[in-house]
């Protein structure tokens, strides 16, 4: 049946990264707990949400379908662009632990400096993304993630410097689902 509030939009949102392993909120009205960092603005393009999948067909002798296909390859991906230049954003963008950055100066003379590294280790982050429309949250916890794409930055008057990056999940640790997904206001049906 036709349901107009069923119809969403992707109005506003927030990203948060954390460390693999810390504990996500069990329901899309929860505020995240600590160790949850909310990377600030991205840009009116928003998320951008790829699932891609791969399968196997299966095909019997004298027969032109398939009789079963297996999935092979699931991948999720997710890009979205940060509008703000902070440590987080700089962290990900440049493949560097925030442990291995310095802070120097104060006031108008702080800084923040790294050096990267020749062979760059892959960093794991969970991620966690709220996608609202009015009072229907949509939210995607990624269990373990890595920055697998980083789009080229702009230096010029008319542009803002942000940070392209898209975000591949991986496998879960200890074998739990790599993804939860909550979705507010969407009953199951009776």
């Amino acid at each position: 049946m036709a349901d107009d509030t069923q119809v969403e939009m992707g109005v506003k949102g927030s990203f948060y990264v954390a460390p693999v392993g810390t504990t996500a909120p069990t329901d899309p009205y929860s505020s995240w707990g600590v160790g949850w960092i909310d990377l600030g603005y991205v840009t009116e393009d928003g998320l951008s949400e790829s699932l891609n999948e791969n399968r196997t067909e299966l095909k019997a002798w004298g027969y032109s379908g398939a009789v079963r296909t297996q999935v092979t390859d699931r991948a999720a991906t997710f890009k979205i662009t940060f509008m703000q230049t902070n440590a987080w954003t700089l962290a990900l963008y440049y493949g560097i632990d925030l442990a291995d950055m310095t802070s120097s100066g104060t006031g108008s003379t702080q800084f923040l400096a790294f050096e990267e590294p020749q062979t760059p280790e892959p960093l794991y982050y969970a991620l966690g993304m709220d996608v609202i429309d009015d009072n229907k949250p949509n939210r995607i916890i990624v269990a373990r993630a890595e920055v697998t794409t980083k789009g080229d930055r702009t230096y010029k008057a008319d542009s803002n410097q942000a940070f392209e990056l898209t975000f591949s999940s991986l496998t879960a640790p200890n074998g739990g689902s790599p993804i939860t997904r909550q979705f507010g206001q969407v009953p199951l049906p009776s």
